[in-house]
């Protein structure tokens, strides 16, 4: 389909006389709706204003593109209007709009949405079509310029090459990277300059440059928003480097400085071409937050889905009746143990796949295989190298260490550390083989640097298990030694404490591992010792401690729903099931967002559980399964007998409860109330919208377009209006307050390394 076939005249409006913004939405999708475009104006506005909250639309040069993927939608087309007057879209210019374009399709058209707003980001930018476009009259004067301007023009290249050349990118590779690349070849147009740009967006690498284009190019301007592709082609080159932004509209002074040879950078790239990993420079690895997010982003469905699977195979279980000999759900049933399988399998991945983003963030491609490797030995989930070493395949590292220390692992902590020490050894090894032969490259990339990253990452997780090893021993005997003391509550208090500090990392595992030990009498291994029957306390504390982050997060995003984004608050909606089930790790995404806050949260609730559950002496005979064996519970208050009646098993289930309900109110309500204090002092920052403004501007449009009840109607609207103004007063307020305190931050660094020049 042509993007020209994508107007309709039932859709196309000329000379409107709409006033907002919101008007505009709200005209476009009741008449999408009226001409059976849309199967719902609510949904379909939901979803525009969505897509607004994540960044403005308006792309400049009094033209917006709105644009929704969504199942509303049943044909994908392209709402028009030219406005009578133009109106405030915050464009990226400032400038107000008087062409809106909405874009919209279901998805079912594979990258027809994407297409059609790459093609229209391009063509819009030049101004000859803007003035045409302006002054149409029908539907029919729009397609005939957009047949005539999506025709290919043949960019005939003469031996001299090209006068400009650049390459445009952003992270959507959609808008932006087009409208880079039309403006650059517009300003170089007036220059009296010929010029190409490469494109690298959704639809793949688009007028790739040469060697003979770079050779011959004056002047050469990299405009973009995300990581190149390709760059060692231009090693030893100079360039402007750039955001797509700034080229849009401000083109003109980028020629300029390129040509008196200001802000230049000369590019020292590895040989990266096709591969993804763009420069190699130490500046990536201060983007740490960059980072975390890069493994994040690729580990939360891992987590996500294999939780929730997980779940549902201690849910089948739960539901026949079934549970092993020690209360554990999702094994017995072969239908349970199938859907266990995947769960389980999912969630082993998760912490090799972060560790593999976070290197593969920092040094691209190149990153991906030692960082998944350190992942891998952080969590020992392939029994390789530190299982059991009776079997012959297994345990292959721990033959080498210590009995007493074998098979301890690091968790998503170790993956993080790895994750960086694999991107450090690449970024190494390959600029300490940068002058090897260019015959020789390609055995570089493909064999040396992986083979020499392998060992060395292995080398560096082999000893930084050491440590982890013998730190977890020493807690581990700690533990005994308050059990044997009949000290079992601050082994309790200890366990539940240990299980909120990291959420599947080092410490959680020690706690959990200590909590495994008692189940088998391993902790305390005579009979008649202190404790012996009692033991298990630091199972049921370890075991409702790990439920308490996830449903933290979960209760805190309903009972302060303002303080998170509205993806985190989707994304919370499955901690209630990883809660329910014992599944912490649901926790971690939240945790590597806003590390500091959540982890003190957990911490608390963690100990307020510990507590509750050693002074009711609350014993579990299950290592897993969350609510699902809570009918393992057991209180030594009611019945210190090792077996289990009708009174203990009914106390034990009373005491754990009311420590579950009491540790996540109280750690919601301190996650909540202390982010809410540091968005108001300025020290914490929303990345995306929580949803106010979207809620009151969707009450607004339901309003206006509801003809019933007029009077009434008018007067919650001025609430509503009011209620918004104060509502944006107060996020312009938060700014300023944001900016005074970076200020504060960046002075008393200034202050710091002031102090340091003087000594």
């Amino acid at each position: 389909m042509e993007l020209k076939d994508l107007f309709k005249k039932e859709i196309s409006f000329f000379n409107k006389d709409l006033k907002s913004k919101e008007e505009v939405i709200s005209f476009l999708s009741e008449e999408l709706l009226k001409n059976n475009f849309i199967n719902s104006k609510e949904d379909f506005e939901k979803a525009v204003y969505k897509r607004e909250s994540e960044g403005s639309t308006g792309v400049g040069d009094g033209i917006a593109i709105p644009h929704v993927l969504n199942p509303t939608v049943k044909n994908s087309a392209i709402g028009f209007v030219k406005l009578k007057n133009k109106i405030d879209w915050q464009s990226l210019d400032d400038q107000p709009v008087d062409l809106v374009f909405m874009i919209m399709t279901n998805g079912k058209d594979g990258n027809e949405h994407l297409s059609a707003l790459a093609d229209l980001s391009g063509y819009l930018m030049k101004a000859d079509v803007q003035s045409t476009l302006r002054n149409s009259k029908n539907v029919n004067e729009i397609k005939n310029v957009l047949t005539k301007d999506t025709k290919v023009e043949k960019k005939e290249n003469s031996t001299k090459g090209y006068d400009l050349i650049g390459i445009t990118a952003c992270p959507t590779g959609i808008a932006h990277t087009y409208m880079a690349a039309e403006k650059l070849e517009e300003y170089a147009k007036q220059k009296g300059y010929t010029a190409k740009i490469e494109t690298q967006g959704r639809r793949g690498i688009e007028n790739r440059l040469t060697a003979d284009d770079i050779e011959n190019a004056k002047v050469i301007i990299f405009a973009h928003d995300k990581a190149l592709e390709g760059l060692s082609r231009f090693n030893g080159k100079q360039v402007i480097d750039t955001s797509t932004k700034e080229a849009i509209f401000k083109g003109p002074q980028l020629i300029e400085k390129f040509e008196k040879g200001e802000n230049l950078k000369t590019i020292k790239a590895a040989s990266d071409e096709g591969e993804g990993s763009g420069e190699l420079t130490l500046r990536k690895f201060l983007d740490i937050k960059g980072n975390l997010l890069g493994g994040l982003s690729r580990m939360l469905p891992f987590v996500v889905a294999g939780g929730i699977i997980l779940g549902i195979a201690f849910l089948i279980d739960f539901a026949a009746g079934n549970g092993d000999a020690k209360g554990n759900f999702g094994v017995t049933s072969p239908v349970a143990g199938w859907f266990a399988a995947i769960g389980k399998t999912s969630m082993t991945m998760m912490v090799p796949i972060f560790g593999a983003y976070i290197a593969y963030s920092i040094v691209g491609s190149q990153g991906l295989m030692p960082g998944m490797i350190a992942g891998l030995f952080s969590t020992n989930v392939m029994n390789f190298a530190y299982g059991d070493p009776k079997v012959s395949w297994s345990g292959l590292f721990a033959r080498l260490l210590p009995e007493n220390i074998r098979g301890m692992e690091s968790g998503f902590i170790g993956a993080i550390f790895g994750g960086y020490l694999a991107a450090l050894l690449v970024f190494g090894w390959s600029k300490a083989m940068n002058k090897f032969p260019k015959s020789l490259t390609g055995v570089r990339d493909i064999v040396f640097i992986p083979v020499i990253s392998l060992l060395s990452i292995s080398l560096c997780m082999f000893a930084i298990n050491i440590p982890l090893g013998y730190l977890m021993r020493s807690i581990q005997d700690g533990i005994q030694w308050l059990a044997a003391n009949n000290l079992l509550v601050l082994a309790s208090v200890l366990a539940g404490f240990m299980m909120c500090v990291d959420m599947g990392g080092p410490i959680n595992k020690i706690a959990y591992a200590l909590g495994n030990l008692s189940i088998v009498q391993g902790l305390i291994t005579d009979p008649n010792a202190t404790g012996y029957d009692q033991q298990t306390i630091i199972m049921a504390s370890a075991m409702i401690a790990g439920m308490v982050p996830p449903i933290m997060i979960a209760l805190c995003t309903v009972i302060f729903p303002k303080v998170w984004t509205i993806k985190d608050r989707d994304a919370a909606k499955a901690n209630w099931l990883m809660g329910a089930c014992f599944v912490s790790e649901g926790a971690i995404p939240f945790m590597v967002k806003d590390p500091k806050r959540v982890a003190v949260s957990a911490m608390i609730g963690g100990t307020i559980v510990g507590i509750i559950i050693g002074l009711g002496k609350v014993t579990l005979l299950a290592s897993h399964g969350g609510v699902f064996v809570f009918a393992l519970l057991s209180s030594k208050l009611v019945d210190s007998s090792t077996s289990l009646t009708g009174a203990s098993i009914g106390t034990g289930i009373g005491i754990t409860l009311t420590a579950l309900i009491i540790a996540c109110f109280i750690s919601a309500s301190v996650l909540g109330f202390w982010r809410m204090l540091d968005i108001k002092r300025g020290v914490l920052v929303l990345d995306s919208t929580n949803g106010v403004k979207d809620s009151i501007n969707a009450k607004l449009l339901k309003l206006k377009n509801n003809p019933k009840e007029k009077t009434n109607n008018e007067e919650k609207i001025l609430k509503l209006q009011s209620k918004l103004s104060s509502y944006e007063e107060y996020e312009s307020n938060l700014k300023l307050k944001n900016i005074e305190y970076l200020k504060n931050l960046e002075e008393k660094r200034q202050k710091k390394v002031q102090r340091k020049t003087n000594k």
